[in-house]
């Protein structure tokens, strides 16, 4: 079976798919009539409206946030995913998240992915080795853009990441206060990892 269409249901009412469009748009007049025959024929076939379909056309953002993480089972970025679900939840968005693999090329090809969708904004945990010098072009036109865990690379733009050096040091503090002098670092691969440097330094 296919899923029905806007042409489907103007069959069903016996209308053209414009006034089906209209009512579902609530975009200019419609005869109270038809505009119920035309909601209950969409009950009765299951209509969904294409929205990424409809933004597209009428040049609108999805009510979609885009968000690249390197890794689907770390649990930290889990845990990241999972707060911005529930604040974007609240204001009526959907998260889209994809998987780079820690990979810049598939990290730009799930952006570039998340753009063609016209996402309402994105957000990014960049590889090790990234470039985002890509989406100057959208920082222009305005689309928010949010780097989490490691700042952008060749992009000026707002970034969210953790107190890495000054966590690092309350540790090794930690270590000395209680006599340790030989201590030992331990970090991401690769060693250009923003996280890593920052923690080693």
């Amino acid at each position: 079976m296919r899923r029905p269409t806007m042409t489907d249901v103007a069959r069903e009412v016996g209308v053209t798919a414009k006034t089906v469009s209209r009512v579902l748009n609530d975009d200019g007049p419609v005869a109270v009539e038809t505009r119920e025959r035309v909601m209950e024929a969409v009950r009765k076939l299951g209509y969904q409206p294409n929205l990424m379909a409809r933004n597209m056309r009428v040049g609108a953002r999805d009510a979609a946030i885009g968000l690249v993480i390197p890794e689907m089972g770390n649990p930290f970025f889990g845990t990241v995913a999972g707060g911005i679900e529930s604040a974007i939840r609240a204001r009526g968005l959907t998260l889209i998240v994809g998987n780079s693999s820690e990979t810049a090329d598939l990290e730009q090809s799930l952006i570039a992915t998340f753009l063609a969708r016209r996402v309402s904004a994105l957000m990014v945990v960049p590889s090790a080795t990234s470039d985002h010098r890509h989406l100057r072009n959208e920082r222009v036109a305005g689309l928010p853009i949010v780097f989490l865990d490691r700042p952008a690379v060749g992009l000026t733009a707002d970034s969210v990441v953790s107190a890495n050096r000054e966590g690092a040091r309350a540790g090794v503090a930690h270590l000395i206060a209680h006599g340790h002098r030989r201590i030992g670092f331990v970090g991401d691969v690769p060693a250009t990892l923003y996280t890593r440097r920052e923690r080693f330094q």
